[in-house]
């Protein structure tokens, strides 16, 4: 007799739109293996079978791009056409972002996926986390009670594992206003236009009343389980200056973790980690003495 096998597939039983960021929470509290969906356009590739119920955070009014005093605040929920094309981050320093919405697939995904997709699916090679750590971005989580808000480096434990608790998910994200003479940069490498990272490099430089590096964020993207935050290559190019850049980027590349996979070894990875990282300096350099 021939035997049947049984293949698990990706069915939710419950789809719920929820009207309020307490009826979101107390949602995703309530149903056992559920998920936040806004774009879907991780969600609907991926079809984890484990998923039984869909919480639809839409109507949210989380897609937005608001310029406060302090701060300029996106909404989870900002798809990444809506980065591409708004006036406020088209000026530097907040251009790397949109540098990086522009990269993301084609028009029609951007036109669907968000940005809190991108930073809560905690893929390596995704592009939007590393110009929004170098704005030393800040992120909301709601629960059902209270809302607590924490440094963006502090959101990612591991590949697809983030700091989210069960009945939480995110609102935000809050960029504290950079100091003037600040320039960001962010270049990605990729097999084609609309593939996903082999490598993606975001700076941010801080330029003195002297002209010479204040201060200096360094992030590389697919090259460690998460985002990477070069840290001693950051030391070297504040102390050396732009003289050092050469030498700080390929700092960075030895600090990466990267693996082989379809798309590039790990070899090749680093060392593109050290060739984009010095181009994005340089851009970002430039920009900040115009600023």
């Amino acid at each position: 007799m021939q035997q049947i096998q049984v293949v698990d597939v990706f069915r939710p039983r419950t789809y719920c739109k929820a009207r309020s960021v307490a009826e979101a929470a107390k949602l995703l509290l309530e149903h056992e293996n559920s998920v936040v969906i806004a774009g879907g356009t991780d969600l609907l590739v991926e079809k984890n079978v484990s998923t039984s119920a869909l919480v639809d955070i839409t109507k949210l009014n989380l897609d937005c791009v608001k310029a406060e005093e302090k701060f300029v605040r996106i909404g989870a929920c900002t798809t990444f056409r809506h980065l591409e094309q708004n006036a406020i981050l088209a000026r530097q320093p907040y251009s790397s972002l949109v540098e990086a919405a522009r990269t993301i697939g084609s028009v029609s995904i951007r036109n669907e996926a968000t940005v809190g997709g991108n930073v809560c699916n905690a893929v390596p090679s995704a592009d939007s986390p590393p110009p929004l750590l170098c704005l030393d971005a800040k992120i909301e989580i709601a629960s059902q009670s209270e809302r607590r808000i924490l440094d963006l480096q502090d959101f990612f434990v591991h590949v697809r594992k983030t700091a989210l608790k069960k009945g939480e998910f995110v609102t935000e994200f809050q960029i504290p206003r950079p100091p003037r003479r600040t320039g960001t940069s962010f270049i990605k490498l990729g097999r084609s236009a609309h593939d996903i990272a082999v490598v993606n490099a975001a700076t941010r430089v801080t330029l003195g009343e002297d002209m010479e590096i204040e201060d200096v964020r360094m992030v590389l993207g697919a090259v460690a389980p998460v985002p990477l935050r070069a840290r001693k290559a950051e030391v070297k190019l504040k102390s050396g200056g732009i003289d050092a850049i050469t030498e700080a980027a390929s700092i960075s590349a030895e600090e990466t973790r990267p693996i082989s996979d379809v798309r590039a070894s790990a070899e090749y990875r680093r060392a593109m980690s050290a060739v984009l990282m010095k181009r994005a300096l340089m851009v970002a350099i430039e920009r900040s003495r115009v600023m």
